[in-house]
């Protein structure tokens, strides 16, 4: 009974602490904290554990057996790409490549949120830079405010999920994953999401006529250039690890050099904008490491106090069976996505529903056992992607709202998300039908690999 009563409090305080405000990392570490305190003064354990948040935290900012160093280079790496104005380019030369397309501005602004990847670690940042060179355009071109917010929030939502990403990072530390199996698990289910957004702008769009831009937004070979350039770059890095030829941490830092190639062959590469770069790199690495270490802190106290085993036995007690448990706990992955960043979402309340994972064998309905786990853990990474897009609280909407030109509000972008989300929630229940969708490539991959995913 104690310890029923104490996992509700812990779950009340952080969910008081986020919506007060006060940052998530403090409220992580300040909940730990106080929930240790309580389970000793109530005999469920003795401060003799406290030295095991030394060694977790320690071991977090050691990097003992994870590749922690890569986020920093890969959060470096799309700032990078954004400084060097290349979504503005990417956006030009899409546009011009898909002149006889319906909906073309549409789609190339989906397409931006795939080649700028790695910014898409911070969704706000990702929304921003395509809506700052999108919205303009779409806009004077005659698309619908619904139509042209709809567009850039799912653009910068898409990013999320297709590599390299940092999300897909942590999902596959979650869930004990080489990174290169996470990669290529999640490439055609974001390609086919692709596909069904083009589809739906090209249909809904298809009576619209494209207001000509003015000559000067048309690509000039320089242009073209460095777009190929910045693909290379990012394309290099899922390709180089799941080859074998680099670790994450290696083609990271490569993929770091390549970009700031880009940026000087664009001209952009100053000492002012570099150290912008910089400052805005550490300052979001020192936010992603403070988090992971609150979270570290919650999660183990939250351990000690048998919480998993109280969710768990709550969740097994309603006797749904390992389907309607699956929807059941993406349905709530979606719902925290509303109020939860995804980086708290995957570090706080993942390691309390692995148990419940654990629990659902779905062997035979995939085939073996490890790609079971790299199927739950890209239905899980789609099932944040869609909490970021779904009204009335995703994130990349908000994020929309604040960068769109006057004139569109928020009552628009959402009618324009609604079905995207729809067609979202298609695809997860298509890739939880036929979990090939996700582990096809994988193993291909892996039977032509010199270098085993499974190590």
């Amino acid at each position: 009974m104690e310890t029923e009563l104490l996992t509700i409090v812990m779950l009340a305080l952080l969910g008081f602490g986020v919506f007060s405000g006060y940052p998530v990392a403090l409220v992580l570490t300040a909940t730990g904290f106080l929930a240790f305190s309580a389970a000793v003064a109530l005999g469920i354990t003795d401060f003799g554990h406290l030295g095991l948040v030394y060694l977790r935290v320690r071991g977090i900012l050691t990097n003992e057996g994870v590749q922690f160093s890569s986020v920093p280079l890969l959060i470096f790496l799309g700032l990078v790409l954004n400084a060097s104005g290349i979504a503005a380019t990417l956006f030009r030369t899409l546009g011009q490549l898909l002149k006889a397309v319906p909906g073309r501005y549409a789609i190339a602004t989906l397409l931006i949120g795939l080649i700028l990847a790695p910014a898409a670690g911070v969704i706000g940042a990702s929304v921003v830079t395509v809506a700052l060179v999108a919205y303009a355009p779409m806009l004077r071109s005659g698309y619908s405010a619904s139509a042209a917010g709809s567009a850039v929030a799912a653009s910068g939502a898409l990013g999320v999920v297709f590599p390299p990403a940092v999300l897909l990072f942590f999902v596959a530390n979650v869930f004990q994953l080489r990174i290169s199996a996470m990669y290529t698990a999640l490439v055609i289910p974001v390609l086919l999401l692709v596909l069904f957004f083009s589809l739906y702008f090209a249909f809904t769009l298809r009576g619209h006529t494209d207001v000509a831009l003015p000559d000067t937004d048309k690509p000039t070979t320089r242009d073209v250039l460095s777009v190929i350039l910045a693909i290379g770059v990012i394309a290099a890095i899922p390709l180089s690890i799941v080859a074998g030829i680099a670790t994450l941490s290696e083609a990271a830092g490569i993929g770091v050099f390549g970009g700031l190639a880009v940026m000087a062959f664009r001209g952009r590469l100053t000492f002012s904008r570099l150290n912008r770069t910089i400052v805005q790199t550490a300052s979001m690495t020192a936010m992603v490491f403070f988090i992971v270490v609150g979270a570290s802190i919650f999660s183990l106290s939250f351990n000690l106090l048998e919480g998993r085993e109280v969710l768990l036995a709550w969740i097994t007690g309603f006797d749904l069976g390992r389907w309607m448990t699956l929807a059941l706990l993406l349905g709530v992955i979606l719902v925290l996505g509303f109020v939860f960043d995804w980086i708290e979402i995957l570090l706080v309340f993942m390691p309390i529903f692995l148990p419940i994972f654990a629990q659902l064998d779905f062997s035979d309905h995939v085939g073996s056992a490890y790609f079971s786990q790299v199927w739950l853990a890209a239905l899980i990474a789609l099932a944040l992607q869609t909490s970021f897009l779904t009204p009335p609280f995703g994130y990349a909407l908000f994020f929309a709202k604040m960068a769109a030109p006057p004139g569109v509000n928020l009552a628009d972008i959402y009618r324009g998300a609604g079905p995207l989300v729809a067609l979202e929630v298609l695809l997860i229940s298509l890739l939880a039908w036929w979990p090939a969708l996700v582990t096809w490539l994988p193993q291909f991959v892996l039977a032509r690999s010199d270098t085993p995913l499974l190590n």
